[in-house]
């Protein structure tokens, strides 16, 4: 038997509570201006008391990760104008883990997944044999750069609290696509070009992260905060669309 969905109430931060499911059709989905295809609802709050330590910005901030994420929209209270992120909008992926590989480590093992790219490492390592961070960059003659930076950050991403602390790390491997023209990574509707560059270049971030997974271990959170699973990133690898 398929599993009855019940309502309920996830707290995702102070004073703010997602409550659903609410299950919508495809066809009144449509009528919404949302995906045309059966959904579940979630309502939340799109702004929050004076004072409250949660900002309205942020609380659509998350909303917009989740529903890009999901491949769902959101809508608005007063419905006039439903927003539905594009998927394989956000391709930048980072790696949390515990090891902090060198630069003359790394650079073979990311030059196989950054095929057709000039690479040169543009950072310099701690001195004294100590670990420290690098940046490489792979340069592409249409489709811009992807950057690969190792850094060492205090603070992490929310999602790997709710993982076991031997499953990531303080070093990040940052892999993230600059493209000709950065202005479109924030238009609705960016042209044609560079879509086409988006889709050249994102099976090669997909192909860094793994690789680095497989030698250093830990964790992949993509760029609104969600956990990237070993098989989605071999999705995605393929040239597979963005979940």
């Amino acid at each position: 038997m398929e599993p009855v969905a019940t309502e309920g109430v996830l707290a995702v931060a102070p004073d703010v509570a997602l409550t659903g499911p609410h299950p919508l059709d495809g066809a009144a989905a449509r009528a919404l201006g949302l995906p045309a295809r059966d959904l579940d609802l979630y309502g939340l709050p799109v702004a929050t008391p004076d004072g409250a330590a949660v900002s309205p910005a942020l609380v659509a901030g998350w909303a917009t990760a989740a529903a890009r994420r999901t491949g769902g929209g959101i809508l608005p209270a007063d419905r006039r104008q439903v927003v539905v992120p594009d998927p394989a909008s956000a391709l930048d992926l980072t790696l949390w883990s515990p090891v902090p590989l060198a630069a003359q480590d790394a650079v073979p093992l990311v030059r196989p997944a950054l095929s057709g790219s000039r690479l040169g490492l543009t950072g310099t390592p701690a001195q004294g044999g100590a670990p420290g961070g690098f940046s490489l960059t792979a340069t592409y003659e249409y489709d811009g750069a992807v950057v690969v930076k190792l850094s060492r950050s205090d603070e992490v991403p929310v999602v790997l609290s709710t993982l076991d602390w031997r499953e990531h790390g303080p070093w990040g491997y940052h892999v993230t696509w600059l493209p000709p023209d950065p202005a479109e990574l924030v238009v609705e509707h960016p042209s044609q070009v560079h879509v086409v560059a988006r889709q050249r270049v994102a099976p090669g971030i997909a192909r860094v992260a793994a690789t680095l997974w497989r030698a250093a271990g830990g964790t992949v959170v993509d760029a609104g905060g969600f956990v990237v699973s070993a098989a989605e990133l071999d999705e995605r690898a393929r040239g597979a669309a963005v979940r």
